[in-house]
């Protein structure tokens, strides 16, 4: 595991952080350096960012329904020790009670979960200045031991995750669904600040769960800048890597998600190629839907154009972006407004990257059409083919939107000042104070 960031100035206090994720073995997994979703890759990011500027973190997640991991090193799973909730009146209750639920058709609901979590975090974090929650699903038990020990809460809020499942077709329904809410609500309610990536996540806080607005501060995705560069030589060793030498090459970087509009992205390039057909896409990353990905390719006829890479080390990710020429951001229309923030289209821009993305969300607010990068429509296959025919043929207005959006990156969206800013967040909540102004 690597810090990368500038240390704290002698006379910045140093925190003591409790940073708490939804599962433990993929947070794992991105500090040993292994791929693992982007959720992740963030928290990985801002939990090296606050080590090496000299912060103490305490790691806290479930590991199980029974069993939850509090260390101050990631790379060392230590299970939590419990007091009442290890008794044998509460786990008599809880297989009664289970027993009953499944008698019934009754989902687990999580309820004992929370109270062992609770247990578990009222005995690990008693030395903590405040508790810092990228919340999962049915998780509560942090929101619970912040007020049982009266710390400052901030909960990340990336994404409203019962409103994703409906758009990939997984809703949750019943009591499962109620329960959700329920729980989501309650973090929500708890939290002394509210971090999200988006105004379409601040809007959607404030309407549908009724979050006051004075509490909710936007902070889009950042990118370490020293890391996402432009490289000569990995440009080479890549390709190389790819069988290709200087044939433009267009990338996307992501999972298969539903989200991923990379139907589009495959149907203009395969209108593209008719003009330069020793183009070549390379799909950089792996999910639930890659195997249909990869039949339209086939039925695209492009299998010999497009190359599936499967998932790479995250680390290995800026080689791959360093190779092309042209990087995508494909979404589909949506009913809803786009509240993600695409770590991705950060990434792409700190490489010095020539970006063509689909105008949703926040991307229109990041990306300047003819500026910093190319805008298309959402899920319109002629604009993205005209887009990228014309970064295949314009190499000097690909080297100019790739210079404005690497400068772009280094002064807006690095890591140093995101990191800055949330220690500011952390100051102010730990003094009870308003962050809505920082």
């Amino acid at each position: 595991m690597k810090a990368t960031s500038s240390p704290l100035p002698d006379n910045k206090k140093k925190l003591r952080i409790a940073i708490g994720v939804p599962e433990w073995l993929p947070f794992y997994q991105v500090m040993n350096g292994q791929p693992a979703d982007a959720t992740y890759v963030i928290q990985g990011n801002l939990s090296r960012g606050l080590l090496a500027r000299g912060h103490s973190l305490t790691f806290v997640a479930p590991n199980s329904v029974d069993d939850f991991v509090i260390t101050t090193d990631p790379l060392q799973a230590r299970v939590a020790p419990r007091t009442w909730s290890a008794g044998g009146w509460f786990e008599l209750t809880s297989k009664l009670v289970w027993r009953i639920q499944k008698s019934l058709g009754i989902p687990y609901l999580n309820v004992f979960s929370n109270y062992r979590f609770l247990d578990a975090a009222l005995q690990g974090l008693k030395d903590i200045d405040v508790i810092y929650e990228r919340n999962g699903l049915y998780n509560s038990g942090l929101a619970m031991a912040a007020k049982r020990l009266n710390l400052p809460y901030v909960i990340f809020f990336e994404a409203d995750q019962i409103m994703e499942l409906d758009i990939m077709n997984k809703p949750i329904t019943g009591l499962l669904r109620w329960r959700a809410n329920q729980l989501l609500r309650y973090n929500l309610h708890a939290a002394d600040c509210i971090i999200c990536v988006t105004d379409a996540g601040r809007r959607h806080l404030v309407n549908k769960w009724g979050i006051p607005a004075k509490k909710i501060v936007v902070f889009p995705n950042a990118v370490h800048v020293d890391r996402f560069k432009p490289d000569a030589g990995a440009r080479t060793q890549i390709r190389s890597s790819l069988g290709m030498r200087e044939e433009p090459m267009v990338m996307f970087v992501g999972n298969f998600f539903h989200w991923h509009d990379v139907i589009t992205l495959l149907k203009a390039f395969a209108g593209a190629l008719k003009t330069r057909p020793e183009a070549r896409l390379v799909l950089v990353g792996d999910g639930e839907r890659r195997a249909e990905m990869v039949k339209h390719a086939s039925d695209l006829g492009l299998e010999h154009a497009v190359k599936f890479t499967g998932i790479v080390p995250h680390a290995e990710v800026p080689r791959y972006i360093a190779a092309a020429d042209i990087a995508v951001v494909p979404y589909p229309p949506m009913q809803q407004e786009m509240w993600l923030s695409p770590l991705k289209m950060f990434e792409y821009m700190s490489s010095g990257k020539a970006v063509v993305a689909s105008a949703v969300g926040q991307i229109v607010d990041v990306l300047r059409d003819g500026e910093n990068g190319l805008l298309v429509p959402p899920g319109d296959v002629t604009a993205m083919t005209e887009a990228l025919v014309k970064l295949f043929q314009d190499v000097p207005l690909r080297e100019k939107l790739g210079k404005q959006a690497r400068e772009d990156a280094v002064h807006k969206f690095s890591w140093e000042s995101y990191l800055a800013r949330l220690e500011r967040i952390f100051d102010a909540v730990i003094a009870r104070q308003p962050v809505d102004s920082l």
